[in-house]
């Protein structure tokens, strides 16, 4: 029993590891966002036509998509205005604008493309299954099966360690004390003093 317990808490671990590294690396950044360049580049792609009068900025965005094979993503915000269609689609570490001429029917496309930091901070931020892209499905998957992993590994850890009789008080201790540190933080960030 101990040996099977051992293997699901190494192979839990061995495969949480990249995913702790990552979300670990962009909370820094988002903590610290001054010791990182997360500046992105700016750049305009070459025009798209799609027909004039289309009023709906989905079609509008599975159009573009559909003639330009390198932008792809998440709609994230369509805005109508006089003579223009605004449409937004989103990928982690890269944002595409799209500005539609209701009359003309052409279509600029303005791409802003974040660094690593960047990327991983979208990807930090990134929650569910219901995204349209494939790549945000199976992410969205991953971080489903690590977090079960995780909470494996925390069982199987602390089944181990109470196996072993000798070092029960100091687990004890070490428990208490970072129990009695994030109840603390809890409590002063609740409380509005920290």
């Amino acid at each position: 029993m101990y040996k099977t317990i051992r293997n699901v808490h190494l192979v839990s671990a061995s495969m949480s590891l990249p995913f702790l590294l990552m979300y670990g690396l962009s909370a820094v950044q988002m903590s610290h966002g001054k010791w990182f360049d997360t500046t992105g580049s700016v750049r305009e792609e070459a025009r798209v036509s799609l027909p004039p009068g289309i009023e709906d900025g989905r079609t509008i965005a599975l159009a573009v998509m559909d003639r330009a094979p390198s932008v792809r993503g998440e709609i994230t915000i369509v805005q109508a205005k006089s003579q223009t269609i605004f449409v937004g689609i989103a990928m982690p570490g890269t944002k595409y604008d799209l500005t539609y001429d209701r009359t003309s029917g052409d279509v600029r496309i303005r791409i802003n493309r974040a660094g690593v930091m960047g990327m991983l901070n979208r990807l930090h931020h990134a929650a569910g299954f219901w995204h349209e892209p494939f790549a945000l499905q199976a992410w969205g998957a991953a971080v489903a099966i690590v977090s079960v992993a995780l909470l494996l590994v925390g069982a199987t850890g602390v089944w181990m360690w109470f196996l072993r009789r000798t070092e029960r008080v100091i687990g004890f201790v070490l428990f208490a004390v970072n129990a009695v540190i994030a109840v603390t933080l809890l409590v002063l960030m609740r409380a509005g003093g920290v």
